[in-house]
């Protein structure tokens, strides 16, 4: 399955009988789906209340399109549908009990509930799924409803966002105290985000004066939002919010910290959440860090002793059993062995790209240039087996050419190893950089990737655009092309998921 962003928003689909929010009970949810068109559904879920943003489930399929997943539940839980790699379906919230859904992936609204529903529920449903379209909107500049991306007025932004907020408040009145709490919080977390994202976007372009008017509302906004709040740990936008406001805290406001703190993100953003949080705030906050090292596949060497500390303020966490999971994947990147057949030659004289591809001359070469930070790219690496037995048969190079900067040295090294790259590896050095962006990149030297290559015998570019591995077949004619070919060809570039710009 080819790799793909999913942009989603907090819509809620509210369903649920008021049960008793004291003690642990399960959420039963049967149903069935339709018009996936082959594709998948994944969930994302809540744990005892606080939702986890960074991990992930598949939704198991019966032969005849039905469901049924059984989940714990401690008060209202959260489960948010996707249609992976091409929609967002929705999401439920449920206080234990049965439910009974259908999904049909091609509705405008894509989940209904059967059984189970309260229409004031699905009325806070509603204003839950306004709200957070209005916020995506805003982030992705597609919208602007409250009028506040080109506001440069601090108070007037809060406001604007305030005045929203408790709007809503007022609409949503009428429900179980617990989830009114917990949707109270959902959009005073959204529209933190929004605050957030315009801070970002002043703080740096405008006066010194104007920067700190927003620091100072800034500061209000985190008492009106409370992100300190055990009940805002239900947000999606939670984590988000809480690493933003880390950021803002130690680069925008220049809060004094240690220099050691700062050279690693995931240290200065736990260092800041045990500082600045409490409780379940604080759990969810440093668990969900963890789990985000894994899914972004960062697996970061120095987020080790930070989960020791984790253990040591929470050890009975109901997040333990992901954070071991989390963990186990990043010891066994950061002590997996390097292959023989896996190659970093020395490049230290290269001058030129050339320097480089004259070290295989007489041979077909296949590129592909990426980047460890790159989602796409590594994605792209489940289809590499069938290359790399084509590429052995026919006496082809393998070559990666990695664009990371030198500090990024050895993870590009273990990160070779962890998605067992066969071949030759070298990364892009500054004497070869801007050759590689402007053979490589468009009229502004903006490089897309993955990006692949394809050079002769001869040493020259047969194809500036090749296909990747995902096409096998068509990469298979243009290498044998190339192994025939004297002359240079030149194809279209294509769209890429992902685009580094240096």
């Amino acid at each position: 399955m080819k790799a793909k962003h999913i942009a989603f928003l907090s819509l809620s689909v509210l369903a649920g009988t008021f049960a008793s929010c004291t003690g642990s009970h399960e959420i039963k949810i049967t149903g069935s789906a339709k018009n996936l068109d082959g594709g998948t559904i994944i969930y994302q879920k809540s744990i005892d209340g606080m939702f986890n943003s960074q991990s992930q489930d598949t939704l198991k399929l019966n032969t005849d399109s039905t469901f049924s997943l059984t989940l714990p539940s401690n008060g209202y839980e959260q489960i948010r549908l996707f249609l992976w790699g091409k929609r967002y379906l929705g999401s439920f919230i449920a206080d234990g009990g049965n439910y009974r859904l259908q999904i049909d992936a091609a509705a405008t609204h894509p989940i209904s509930i059967l059984e189970g529903k309260n229409e004031k529920n699905m009325e806070v449903s509603r204003l839950m799924d306004e709200l957070g379209q209005d916020v995506f909107d805003i982030l992705s500049r597609k919208g602007d409803k409250w009028g506040i991306t080109q506001d440069t007025i601090a108070t007037s932004v809060s406001k604007k966002l305030q005045d929203a907020v408790l709007a809503l408040d007022e609409k949503m009145k009428g429900v179980d105290e617990d989830l009114y709490e917990k949707a109270c919080q959902n959009t005073r977390i959204q529209t933190m985000w929004a605050f957030q994202n315009q801070l970002f976007g002043i703080a740096y372009r405008y006066s010194e004066a104007t920067k700190q008017s927003w620091l100072k509302e800034w500061e209000k906004m985190m008492e009106f939002c409370r992100v300190n709040y055990p009940a805002s740990t239900f947000s999606p936008a939670f984590h988000e919010v809480v690493c933003n406001n880390a950021g803002i805290t130690y680069y925008t406001k220049e809060e004094p910290v240690d220099e050691d703190l700062k050279k690693n993100p995931n240290k200065l953003i736990f260092h800041y959440i045990e500082k600045n949080l409490t409780g379940q705030a604080q759990e969810s906050a440093m668990a969900q860090l963890f789990l985000r090292d894994a899914n972004e596949e960062k697996y970061d060497p120095e987020i080790l002793p930070l989960e020791e500390r984790f253990k040591q303020l929470y050890p009975q966490s109901k997040w333990q059993p992901l954070i071991d999971e989390a963990i186990a994947k990043n010891k066994a990147f950061n002590q997996a062995k390097t292959p023989d057949y896996i190659h970093f030659p020395n490049i230290d004289n290269a001058k030129t790209f050339k320097d480089i591809t004259d070290l295989y001359k007489g041979k077909v070469i296949f590129m592909d240039i990426w980047a460890t930070w790159c989602g796409p790219c590594r994605a792209s690496f489940a289809y590499v087996k069938p290359l790399q037995e084509y590429a052995k048969a026919n006496d082809i190079v393998l070559l990666y050419l990695s664009i990371d900067r030198p500090e990024e040295d050895a993870k590009w090294r273990k990160m070779a190893a962890h998605y067992d790259l066969m071949g030759e590896h070298v990364r892009v050095q500054e004497a070869f950089k801007d050759e590689i962006y402007t053979t490589f990149g468009n009229a502004q030297k903006a490089l897309s990737i993955p990006h692949c290559v394809i050079i002769g015998k001869d040493g020259e570019i047969k194809f500036k655009s090749a296909a990747s591995p995902e096409d096998m077949e068509k990469l298979k004619s243009q290498l044998k092309e190339a192994a025939q070919a004297g002359c240079l060809l030149y194809t279209s570039p294509s769209p890429r998921d992902y685009a580094a710009s240096r």
